[in-house]
């Protein structure tokens, strides 16, 4: 089945091959789909030229998370603001590892990890630095939201 589906994302019926396949499984099909129709929401930043595309050029907002592999609250800050962002089609998050990108890191005056950047339209709106809690993650999520819906909205920091 799974061939199939596949066969026919490449021939453009993909929409008539989930309506085909089992009710349970057609939705599943279509998530598939729209997963891989879609620019990709969650992006680990390599280099300038990337961080140039993937958020000061995006039409959506970005949530940009300077980490590193040695911090331990990167450790548990990155999966949880990955998990808080799974199903939002509407904000975007970009990784930077601070070890492999310093230019960003002098640009941005990043002294300390985790430091998390919400931008909008290239520009930063919105910061926090350290591990926060899920509700301070999930409140900066929700600015970010209305402020696209309502476009009056001024954000505040996501600090306590």
């Amino acid at each position: 089945m799974l061939k199939l589906a596949f066969n026919s994302l490449a021939s453009g019926a993909a929409q008539i091959t989930c309506q085909r396949l089992a009710p349970g499984f057609a939705t599943t099909c279509q998530k598939f789909i729209s997963q891989t129709q879609c620019h990709e929401r969650k992006v680990d930043v390599k280099d300038h030229y990337e961080f140039d595309q993937k958020v000061i050029n995006n039409d959506n907002p970005v949530i940009v998370n300077f980490h590193a592999e040695w911090c331990d609250p990167c450790k548990i800050l990155t999966p949880k603001m990955s998990e808080l962002l799974d199903d939002s089609e509407e904000i975007d998050l970009a990784t930077i590892d601070v070890d492999t990108n310093a230019d960003l890191v002098e640009t941005f005056e990043v002294k300390a990890v985790p430091a998390v950047l919400a931008f909008r339209n290239g520009v930063v709106v919105d910061k926090f630095i350290g591990l926060v809690d899920a509700n301070s993650i999930e409140n900066l999520i929700n600015k970010l939201k209305r402020k696209k819906q309502s476009g009056e909205e001024p954000l505040e920091s996501a600090e306590k």
